[in-house]
């Protein structure tokens, strides 16, 4: 369908545009994350920090050295747990966290539309996402009986699809 392949394809402008607008200064949208989690919970762990963001602690000790280069989080060792070390933003961290909200607030996407625009772009938007998952947890599964391991292809994304 014609209308589906024009929506699908905005989508994925929509996604791009939005990915590059919120990279600044080689500070990804996930590593701003970061910036307002530590903010707001100064001392966590790294395992704690991957699991509020849903990654693999692995992932998150990337974007924690990634901070730390950037001079924006520091480590400091867990009184408890000699092989924990406690996250904490450093003065650099959260001057540039608020700088990042202030830009958030002062620079929206959404101003060229309406409160009612708004409100139906995210109702749209809610059925969109509720469907996805609804979508991508019946793909995931397996019948119990098979009792085997997804394939990867599973996991795989094809852009030609409709």
């Amino acid at each position: 369908m014609e209308n589906n392949r024009e929506l699908k394809e905005n989508y994925r402008r929509v996604g791009a545009l939005l990915k590059r607008k919120f990279i600044r200064g080689n500070n990804p949208d996930t590593q701003q994350k970061v910036l307002g989690i530590l903010a707001q919970n100064d001392g966590i762990t790294q395992k704690e920090l991957s699991g509020m963001l849903g990654i693999r602690p692995q992932s998150g000790g990337e974007i924690v050295r990634k901070l730390e280069n950037n001079g924006y989080v520091e480590r400091t060792p867990d009184e408890n747990d000699s092989r924990a070390q406690r996250l904490h933003l450093t003065e650099a961290g959260i001057k540039e966290n608020e700088k990042l909200n202030r830009q958030a607030e002062q620079e929206t996407i959404f101003d060229c539309l309406d409160g009612e625009e708004k409100t139906m772009l995210n109702r749209l938007l809610t059925k969109i996402v509720n469907n996805t998952e609804k979508l991508e947890k019946q793909e995931l599964k397996v019948p119990d009986r098979m009792n085997i391991r997804p394939r990867m292809e599973y996991f795989m994304i094809d852009d030609d699809e409709d």
